[in-house]
């Protein structure tokens, strides 16, 4: 599976790079403000989280587990992540 993550002004965009039309938005929730000798805003990420969980989740049980049901008997799984950090310059 490959899974490109775009940061966005209010939340995250899930593409998959394979397919143009695989797209998902998850947008961040409502933060808190702390005091720490200033106030600042905390960002609630949980629907970010959230979103990028479900889709390894879907991908895991959907794809991986049903293309090897014949084989074994899934009782959990490993999974390796490469990050490759994409930007511009400033």
């Amino acid at each position: 599976m490959r899974l490109t993550i775009e940061f966005a002004d209010n939340g995250i965009i899930l593409r998959d790079p394979d397919c143009e039309d695989s797209v998902e938005l998850a947008l961040t929730g409502n933060g808190t403000m702390m005091s720490m000798g200033g106030e600042y805003y905390d960002p609630d990420h949980s629907q970010e989280y959230e979103a990028i969980g479900k889709k390894v989740y879907d991908w895991l049980t959907e794809v991986v587990v049903c293309d090897h049901r014949d084989e074994i008997i899934a009782t959990g799984a490993e999974i390796e992540v490469i990050a490759t950090l994409t930007g511009r310059k400033r």
